[in-house]
């Protein structure tokens, strides 16, 4: 007869959440970065759209929905009986909402290129980041 451990609670201490939040933050920036690299090689003109001008500024706007997502996701996690589903709901939306600017703001050359690049890094950005806590929170809740 085989036993299997099924973990009574899938809590994760403030420790943990700050491990996977950092791990999150860390992998998401380096792939936005990488990918903005790779673009700007590409169409060196995009680099004058004011969100692809600086490397510095996107690590800031990557670091910080890593942190926010984060702890939406640890708040979901005591609140809910199916954190991740609403996690990925959540997620979801802010995803959609945070495309919008970049093809509506008015901001000083702008093209469908330059646009599209940015919008692109969103979409990189919350797949390294909602994957790399969805996994990290399975894993860590059945040890």
């Amino acid at each position: 007869m085989t036993t299997i451990n099924v973990p009574t609670s899938t809590e994760l201490n403030r420790n943990q959440w700050v491990r996977m939040g950092a791990v999150t933050a860390v992998a998401s920036i380096i792939s936005v970065l990488i990918i903005q690299a790779a673009a700007i090689a590409i169409w060196p003109d995009i680099a004058l759209f004011k969100p692809l001008d600086s490397f510095t500024r996107t690590a800031l706007f990557t670091l910080i929905p890593a942190v926010g997502a984060t702890a939406v996701f640890a708040w979901l996690t005591r609140r809910k009986t199916d954190p991740v589903s609403s996690f990925l709901k959540i997620s979801a939306v802010v995803l959609v909402l945070s495309i919008i600017p970049d093809y509506l703001l008015p901001v000083e050359h702008k093209t469908f290129l330059a646009s599209s690049i940015t919008a692109f890094l969103h979409v990189a950005a919350a797949a390294v980041t909602i994957s790399t806590l969805v996994v990290g929170y399975r894993r860590q809740a059945a040890a």
